[in-house]
């Protein structure tokens, strides 16, 4: 039998899934294996298991949909190479590649397309951002359950302008997609696409896989069906007709980024008009300025400033003046439209000299941005040899934390060492012991990671900053170990490539555990929307930073992507408009904002009338905050 409920947003209604879990343990006597409570995230994964208190259970099946997938891959990954063909390399299990190195392999290829054969020569922007597109259409292709092979062709046969436009783009980008597909597939490697791809074709389609499943789960629980990919979808259908019980909560409102893996009208078709069992008045509906307007938050405007940096200056003095009337820190989230460090940087350095503790939710930094990341990356280039590598300044910063001195002196040193072996090396006795130290492991037949985690153990861990540093320093060996594995099998120079990404595309990042403990803190929270929701962070005192920005409801359709036409629902060769561009960006921008006001009870909305690129703004945010800001005015329109 299976059930579905109309599920609230507002945080005292927030936990009707994990009690619905709860119900079942209690039923089946904490026979915890035969219910599967999907998630939409890991940050609520977290939460849900911290709220758990059990004297005992089985294994708990409390999980993502991805995560779920890739488990089931690795048990089953005998059936998969028996039945795939695309598989070259047989092994006991597959690799699962990093998104770093993913970039990586993209990124590359792309480069050398241009240059060689002038690959994308029509498309403006980097080799980078075209190799994020890529990326992002071939995730969004295998969540979306769209053919791979013509992912260049459903977009440019959905583009108004086709006639006028170069068809290569489209075509090159298939060869790319082709590419980078064959090369891990065929060497039994997997990233979130592939694995999406590989469970659907071949293990859901598998009586023998389903009847194992079912046998062991008998109970399914989706805590968010409005977050759930086309993928998801097929794999919950499956369930309804397989468990004893299916239990599904939905929430129309939580669609509220175009970058999320969702399809409404497949979720409609295939799932909702298809319960028999669901509470009255589910259907699909819309936010409008209505529902806005209804919610109890109180919004303020502040549009006074005329240059970006004023704006930011008005923002910490609203918030060193609310600290001063005794809110707490834990209450108030600063949110802005994207990640910028200007504004981080500037509204920090002023908050900390009041003694006032903020953090971020997004790292803008690259691993080797910081002094421990680089003294990692110099130390692999001296251990393989690769010193081309080194920038001077990159060196320098080497040996200013691992001897912990001054610039003056690191650059004395280096001046009088540089053309020098290490036996000629008579003074700076500490130097020359780091560099016998790395000549001693080059004996030694170990591998990247291995070196690192010694080498960070031995040399870099009793430093001043050095306990300080472990997270980010474990997160580079984590790296060099699956990048070494990935590469192994794709038969690439794995050293010389971790180096080159290590210093490109490893960023620094906040874990989902590293957030849900931030949360908690007695800090301000400087965060995106998309992050704000997406972590279930809940702070009753928001501070809307740049609402004249079209950054807050950003351009769907791109030049060799578009989100909306690689859905399964969006029809073969019909035409994306400017008026369907327009209501999507409209919808998106309705739900984020009914999301974020929900559980808030003051909004404070700043806005400067220049841009920070100089240019004079308006946008459909700062509209919708001038109605539902004066209350008294019933006219919608």
């Amino acid at each position: 039998m299976e059930y579905l409920f109309e599920k609230s947003s507002l945080k005292e209604y927030g936990n009707e899934a994990l009690d619905k879990y709860r119900e079942l343990l209690d039923k089946t006597g904490n026979n915890s294996r035969c219910i599967l409570l999907l998630v939409p995230n890991n940050n609520t994964k977290i939460r849900y298991e911290r709220s758990l208190r059990l004297n005992y259970s089985e294994e708990l099946k409390i999980t993502t949909y991805i995560s779920f997938v890739k488990k089931e891959l690795v048990k089953y990954w005998p059936l998969i190479i028996e039945k795939c063909d695309e598989i070259s390399t047989k092994v006991v299990s597959p690799t699962f590649i990093s998104n770093s190195l993913s970039e990586y392999l993209i990124v590359q290829k792309v480069k050398e397309k241009s240059i060689q054969e002038g690959y994308f020569e029509d498309i403006t922007g980097t080799n980078k951002s075209i190799a994020n597109s890529i990326m992002t259409n071939i995730n969004k292709s295998a969540f979306n359950l769209i053919d791979f092979d013509f992912i260049g062709e459903k977009i440019y046969s959905s583009k108004k302008n086709k006639d006028s436009i170069y068809r290569f783009s489209y075509t090159q980008m298939d060869e790319i997609i082709s590419y980078y597909i064959n090369s891990l597939l065929s060497n039994s490697i997997l990233d979130n696409a592939l694995s999406i791809y590989l469970y659907n074709q071949y293990l859901l389609n598998d009586d023998f896989y389903l009847k194992n499943l079912f046998t062991e789960v008998r109970y399914i629980i989706v805590d968010s069906l409005e977050s759930s990919s086309n993928a998801e979808v097929d794999f919950i259908t499956e369930a309804l007709d397989n468990t004893l019980q299916s239990y599904i909560y939905f929430d129309y409102s939580r669609d509220y980024s175009v970058f999320n893996n969702v399809d409404i009208d497949y979720i409609n078709e295939k799932i909702i008009s298809k319960i028999k069992s669901k509470e009255e008045n589910i259907k699909k509906k819309e936010i409008r300025i209505e529902d806005l307007y209804l919610l109890p938050a109180n919004i303020e405007l502040n549009q006074s400033s005329q240059l970006y940096n004023e704006m930011l200056d008005l923002i910490s003095e609203k918030v060193i003046s609310l600290i001063e009337e005794d809110v707490s820190p834990r209450d108030i989230a600063i949110i802005s439209p994207i990640n910028n460090s200007i504004l981080e940087h500037q509204i920090r350095d002023s908050l900390i000299e009041k003694n006032i503790d903020v953090f971020s939710t997004k790292k803008d930094k690259k691993a080797v941005d910081y002094p421990y990341g680089n003294a990692l990356v110099v130390a692999t280039c001296i251990f393989y040899g690769y010193l081309d590598f080194i920038k001077d300044d990159e060196y320098l910063s080497f040996l200013e934390t691992l001897l912990e001195i001054n610039r003056i002196k690191a650059f004395k040193i280096f001046n009088e060492t540089r053309h020098l072996s290490i036996d000629d090396i008579d003074e700076h006795s500490q130097y020359r012991e780091i560099l016998q130290y790395i000549e001693e492991k080059k004996k030694s037949d170990i591998k990247i990671h291995e070196f690192l985690t010694q080498f960070y153990i031995d040399k870099m861990l009793n430093l001043k900053e050095g306990k300080k540093n472990v997270g980010l320093c474990k997160k580079i060996i984590a790296e060099s170990e699956s990048f070494s594995e990935s590469l192994s099998l794709l038969g690439m120079k794995k050293e010389k490539i971790f180096v080159e990404a290590l210093k490109s595309t490893i960023n620094d990042y906040y874990s989902v555990v590293d957030i849900e403990e931030l949360k908690s803190k007695d800090k301000i929270v400087i965060t995106t929307p998309y992050s704000y929701i997406s972590s279930n962070i809940d702070r009753s005192i928001q501070i809307w930073v740049d609402i004249g920005s079209n950054a807050w409801n950003m351009k769907i359709e791109k030049d060799i992507s578009n989100l909306i036409v690689l859905r399964k629902s969006f029809e073969e060769k019909k035409i994306y408009t400017n008026e369907m561009e327009e209501y999507y960006k409209k919808y998106y921008l309705y739900n984020t904002v009914y999301n974020l006001l929900l559980n808030a009870k003051k909004i404070y909305a700043f806005k400067s009338e220049y841009a920070i690129n100089g240019y004079i703004q308006e946008s459909i945010l700062y509209s919708i905050l001038l109605k539902i800001s004066h209350k008294g005015d019933k006219n919608y329109d």
